[in-house]
């Protein structure tokens, strides 16, 4: 969970780890791209508006290590901006605020969708 609000970190983590999720959280761009690199992730969740780097300038250099979906989280609800997420490597967009329930069922697509493309792929070994 990246968001440059650590209280709306802090509120999606517990809805999160409720449903027994892991849940690693940043407030940081630079954190969370060290995060990235270090950790196999089942999904990302990503907001917009993020200090050092922007959230499209994030999400083009995670899409850059990592198949790792990411569903981007924002106030912003421009077909424009949604299209441009979108086309710079987002896997999905949803248009705060949020119900639990919508935020649950796209957070189980995405992972289930990425395990499936895992075990999908050749072993290389």
């Amino acid at each position: 969970m990246i968001d440059n609000d650590p209280s709306t970190s802090a509120i999606f983590e517990r809805l999160l780890e409720s449903k027994d999720y892991h849940v690693l959280t940043s407030n940081s761009s630079k954190e969370s791209l060290e995060i990235v690199q270090r950790v196999m992730l089942d999904l990302i969740i990503l907001d917009l508006l993020m200090p050092e780097m922007d959230g499209w300038q994030l999400c083009k250099a995670i899409r850059s290590m990592t198949r790792t979906p990411i569903l981007i989280i924002s106030a912003i609800e421009s077909p424009e901006i949604i299209t441009k997420t979108l086309d710079l490597g987002a896997d999905d967009y949803l248009v705060k605020p949020i119900s639990s329930f919508t935020l649950l069922a796209h957070v189980k697509n995405l992972v289930r969708r990425h395990k499936t493309e895992e075990l999908a792929l050749p072993n290389n070994d």
